[in-house]
């Protein structure tokens, strides 16, 4: 009896699984690959290459080793901890923190807005970046 359960919940576990894969899959076919929630962020979505273009635009002006602070909009809700998520897995040799993590203000040395401006008075703007925005934190 209890075989039966646990192949009766794998089963069903699998199947799930598989649909949510195709629909994902044919979801860019039919033009739903479009989605913009935390959970449309995977490889090579239209969100993660634009993160990855902006990213790499902005790695020849910034030493290896320095402390950058990622900000993202957060429209919907969980994506901007999804996208500073990635932006620390794609550059490796830097200590990427979120603008919101207190610390920010006392060890951030660079800052890179994704898809949005910052306007603050110690952002110093080094350049415009594809997706986004390069500043220099001021002391």
């Amino acid at each position: 009896m209890l075989k039966r359960l646990a192949l009766g919940v794998l089963t069903t576990w699998a199947a799930g699984g598989f649909l949510v894969e195709v629909n994902r899959a044919v979801s860019s076919w039919d033009n739903r690959s479009e989605f913009f929630g935390a959970g449309g962020w995977r490889f090579h979505t239209p969100q993660t290459d634009a993160l990855a273009r902006t990213l790499n635009a902005a790695r020849p002006a910034i030493p290896p080793g320095a402390v950058i602070a990622f900000m993202a909009p957060d429209d919907p809700p969980g994506v901007e901890f999804t996208a500073w998520r990635w932006a620390a897995y794609l550059m490796p040799d830097y200590d990427v923190i979120p603008v919101k993590d207190p610390a920010t203000g006392v060890i951030a040395q660079y800052a890179i807005a994704f898809r949005m401006e910052i306007h603050h008075p110690r952002a110093e703007p080094l350049r415009k970046l594809p997706d986004g925005w390069l500043y220099r934190v001021k002391p």
